[in-house]
């Protein structure tokens, strides 16, 4: 006998019109929020000059450690620091993608650096250390963070800028942190007395790769052993990770593989070389990427560490790290990683909010420091051959 069609039909026309609503809203959502991830993909003009000319305006009319809500002092210092580097950071790497705005942008860049060098972005540094670090190059204590992250935004200004009004202080900070590696008791350096970070000393080894192949200056022997540490000491066996910390005096690890710390340092050693930037990468993108609907995120820690967020991570929700979610946009875009990168901007889009207002392009969630750090990130150049 058959079944009556009043019971069969509509209700497989029915199922199939639910099965296909739902792979419909659950795919929608990330393809609406990644369909900008081409553009930042391929330079495009318009959206890397729109979220340029905001992060300029920000820099002109400057921030203060008011700006930040943290309720530590030294946080709120070190972002206020971190929105003029990776400002500055972004625009020059939207300067060496569109010459044709450096008129606009250069002038945004030196006074971000100008504000770096000031006694008032500085003394956050010299409050921990009881000595300013500037002041301090001959000395023996690290200032890893302030040095590395600063001396990397001075040589990459020198490189479009061979006249640099920069070149001196930038030629005495490379000599400084190349002989503290030298002479660190295992290689690394401290960002502050008792606090020592592969991240920080990423950016300053980074920094003294591109100071000596632009200025011929020696480094060799401080770059080979601090890249060595990067392919070995420093990084979790079983992930590739890298420990988020080091004992200064012990060389021993201090916590556990972290994507924040790794993802970033990532990020700053591909702007002067490709291989170790490349292995990291490479064991984020296997051990950390993860994907929900479509939309990509990068866990914090890998399967056999477990943890919570802190300041380097932002909030860990359910295992997906911030931080290491949109660093890891700079190492996808450096190395051609498509896919990887257009998931992970799908993310950002949907938490970042980005609005236009003119020819101006912001985040709406992401205040100085997200906005600077976005513009780093999306307008990352290939890494260096």
């Amino acid at each position: 006998m058959r079944c009556p069609s009043l019971l069969t039909r509509p209700l497989w026309r029915r199922t199939i019109a639910v099965l296909l609503a739902v792979a419909v809203l659950s795919w929608l959502p990330a393809w609406w929020c990644a369909r900008d991830a081409r553009r930042w993909l391929q330079n495009d003009e318009q959206y890397q000059i729109g979220l340029s000319r905001d992060v300029a305006a920000t820099i002109r009319a400057g921030v203060s450690d008011a700006d930040f809500t943290n309720n530590f002092s030294v946080f709120r210092s070190e972002w206020l620091f971190g929105t003029y580097q990776m400002g500055a950071l972004g625009l020059l790497q939207v300067i060496q993608a569109h010459p044709e705005h450096r008129a606009e942008f250069m002038p945004a860049v030196e006074q971000a650096i100008d504000r770096l060098l000031s006694p008032q972005v500085r003394a956050f540094d010299a409050r921990l250390w009881q000595e300013d670090a500037l002041d301090s190059l001959d000395g023996a204590n690290g200032h890893a963070a302030y040095l590395g992250y600063l001396n990397l935004v001075l040589t990459l200004h020198r490189q479009q800028v061979p006249t640099s009004r920069f070149a001196g202080i930038n030629d005495r900070i490379s000599a400084a942190l190349a002989r503290r590696f030298d002479t660190s008791p295992h290689g690394i350096i401290e960002t502050y007395p008792g606090e020592a970070y592969p991240i920080d000393n990423a950016a300053g080894v980074a920094s003294l790769i591109l100071h000596q192949r632009l200025t011929g200056a020696d480094h060799t022997a401080a770059i080979q052993r601090i890249l060595a540490c990067y392919r070995s000491y420093w990084r979790e066996p079983k992930s590739g990770l890298l420990y988020q910390a080091i004992g200064f005096r012990s060389g021993s690890p201090q916590a556990g593989p972290r994507a924040s710390g790794t993802a970033l340092a990532a990020t700053f050693l591909a702007c002067a070389e490709r291989e170790v930037s490349r292995q990291l990468f490479d064991s984020i993108r296997g051990q950390l990427a993860g994907s929900l609907l479509g939309f990509g995120y990068i866990r914090e820690y890998p399967a056999d560490w477990h943890g919570g967020g802190d300041v380097d991570s932002g909030p860990v929700i359910f295992g997906a790290s911030i931080s290491g979610t949109g660093f890891t946009l700079a190492t996808a875009r450096r190395f051609g990683d498509a896919s990887l990168f257009s998931r992970l901007y799908a993310s950002a889009d949907f938490v970042g909010v980005p609005v236009w207002r003119g020819d101006r392009l912001r985040f709406a969630t992401g205040g100085p420091l997200g906005n600077s750090i976005l513009l780093a990130m999306l307008t990352a150049s290939p890494a260096a051959p």
